[in-house]
């Protein structure tokens, strides 16, 4: 299995404060990889490299390399960036679904990048939101504020919304924190179905997420990546000391 994402010895700054520390990693193409660790170890700022996102925080830096598909996305040119961006979704936190109906939460991306063939948009806005096992749920209710979704339906919208552009790669900031357990099963089977279509890192603080749905596990500490490897062995099996404390729960 092949490397889709791949940093070598990547440093983050934020100011004064070094927030990633040589980060070496290759990401599987085609699987789900779940970065863990304490709150403020570096986890997200490590996922928003991958679309740049770290760019929008000021007095930041960046030194290394991030590659995709072969190529450091920190050397291209500024007007690429928003192509990078299509080609990596990203899913946040809480949903954030657009205040518009369904259907335009969805079809957004689509008109943002210039669609506007009326039937390629209703047949892609279908399509993606039976990718995020939404459709049976709304197609009834296409053009109701997404608003009047509950909150793990506001979620699977906003995974759609991110796939309708077809990125290879999604990007999801515990995407089930805010979620309760029944929301939760239904992003987490969603996710163990889309790892066949794309590339997915996840940051999760749950240990049993991370279990239940990844294929590999990095797991950070202050900022550096203090273990990387197959979930299975990760959990079951760590090389590192630091690594058995944390998921047995002797510290963070």
């Amino acid at each position: 299995m092949s490397n889709k994402i791949e940093t070598i010895d990547a440093h983050l700054y934020y100011g004064d404060f070094h927030a990633l520390k040589g980060i070496t990693l290759g990401i599987k193409e085609n699987a789900v990889t779940a970065l863990i660790g304490p709150s403020g170890c570096g986890k997200t700022s490590y996922l928003r490299l991958f679309n740049r996102m770290n760019d929008l925080i000021p007095y930041t830096q960046i030194s290394g390399q991030v590659l995709l598909d072969g190529q450091n996305i920190y050397q291209i040119k500024p007007a690429e960036i928003d192509s990078l961006r299509r080609n990596v979704g990203m899913v946040f936190q809480n949903p954030n679904p657009f205040p518009k109906s369904i259907f335009e939460n969805v079809a957004y991306g689509l008109r943002v990048n210039g669609i506007k063939d009326k039937s390629l948009i209703e047949a892609q806005v279908e399509k993606t939101l039976q990718q995020a096992a939404l459709w049976d749920e709304v197609k009834d209710k296409l053009n109701q504020s997404a608003f009047e979704l509950s909150g793990g339906q506001q979620q699977r919208l906003c995974i759609a919304r991110a796939l309708a552009i077809e990125p290879t790669i999604l990007l999801m900031d515990e995407p089930a924190s805010a979620l309760d357990p029944i929301s939760t099963g239904k992003i987490e089977d969603l996710i163990f179905e889309l790892k066949n279509q794309f590339t997915i890192v996840i940051v999760t603080h749950n240990m049993q997420q991370a279990g239940r749905v990844s294929d590999y596990t990095g797991f950070f500490y202050l900022g550096q990546l203090i273990e990387y490897g197959k979930t299975r062995k990760i959990f079951t099996n760590p090389t590192k000391q630091e690594t058995e404390n944390y998921i047995t729960g002797r510290f963070g």
